[in-house]
């Protein structure tokens, strides 16, 4: 139990400090991927190991590996590691019976499916596919005809923008960043956008990511 509050430690200081876009290791520099996405997530255990156990668990793996006729290029606005592992602590701190989740395989499948569909977007969506957000409104506002709606296989919704920087005092620029709205929870952050294996992209959310609000 200690090790499990001093990992708990651990993740909530990441959680804190970590919050600027690009900030998690892909364990690749080229952003092609010679795999599936599946492969791509299999390959690097540190950031993916239990976002691979849920997609197993769920039984997504067909999916994932481009083996569903019907999406043959998915976006995955990829969970990592670290937030489902806050989920299940946080499960065990609230201690609500029939919800205490020590393990992925302890979350219900339909569960674990029913999450991880509202992460997938069936057409591939890069960064240079996404408009920019009209700076006169906030994302959410009804005028803002800025960014690319999209809706996820699991039915939620979500807009994806870009947004520029200043840089040296000169506006818009700097760096562009990929950014994503939940239109049910609100911002979503993205650590990693446009890794791209065989059959779509991924977009690996921060690590700050409360698991399941998308």
């Amino acid at each position: 139990m200690k090790k499990i509050w001093l990992l708990w430690g651990i993740i909530t200081l990441v959680w804190a400090c970590d919050t600027e876009q690009k900030v998690i290791d892909t364990g690749v520099s080229n952003p092609y991927f010679d795999g599936t996405i599946m492969d791509y997530l299999r390959s690097n255990n540190k950031n993916w190991d239990l976002t691979v156990e849920m997609i197993e668990h769920a039984g997504l793996t067909d999916l994932f590996e481009g083996q569903v006729d019907t999406c043959p290029a998915i976006t995955f606005w990829a969970p990592p590691a670290y937030s489902i592992l806050r989920f299940m602590l946080e499960s065990q701190k609230a201690a609500v019976p029939g919800e205490v989740y020590t393990q992925v395989t302890d979350i219900p499948k339909e569960l674990c499916r029913t999450f991880l569909l509202k992460h997938v977007v069936n057409k591939k969506y890069l960064k240079s596919d996404i408009a920019y957000i009209n700076k006169d409104y906030f994302i959410n506002e009804e005028k803002q005809d800025g960014g690319t709606d999209m809706t996820c296989i699991g039915g939620n919704k979500l807009r994806a923008y870009l947004r520029g920087s200043s840089w040296a005092g000169v506006a818009d620029v700097g760096a562009v960043t990929l950014n994503l709205y939940s239109m049910e929870h609100g911002d979503i952050p993205v650590a990693s956008p446009d890794i791209q294996p065989k059959n779509g992209v991924v977009h690996a959310l921060n690590y700050s990511y409360n698991f399941g609000k998308i």
